[in-house]
């Protein structure tokens, strides 16, 4: 989704990979960018980023299909800066995904 506004509208959350209560890491690479239905449902563990920097959806619910439902990311490969310096580290991600995420 791309919203284009002439006014200022955030519309984009600040996500930790590894929560600040735990790594008090408020640096880029311990982050993602994300809508905040993507943020809840990767803080909640229902998605993670993998191998690759795409997208993968736990097996553990189940949701009506529809043009924004979260298992249409299953598979897609995040957006990533051009400067490799402002990627996600694997290292936080992985943490995540051992951590929080619901296989």
């Amino acid at each position: 989704m791309r919203i284009i506004a002439s006014k200022e509208v955030q519309m984009i959350d600040a996500c930790h990979n590894v929560p600040f209560s735990e790594s008090h890491d408020d640096t880029i690479t311990n982050g993602l960018s994300l809508c905040p239905n993507l943020h809840r449902a990767f803080d909640r563990g229902l998605i993670t980023i993998k191998n690759e920097y795409k997208v993968i959806v736990s097996p553990s619910f189940s949701e009506t299909s529809i043009d924004y439902s979260i298992t249409h990311f299953e598979g897609k490969q995040i957006s990533l800066s051009t400067n490799r310096a402002y990627h996600p580290s694997v290292d936080n991600l992985e943490w995540h995904t051992n951590n929080c995420f619901k296989a």
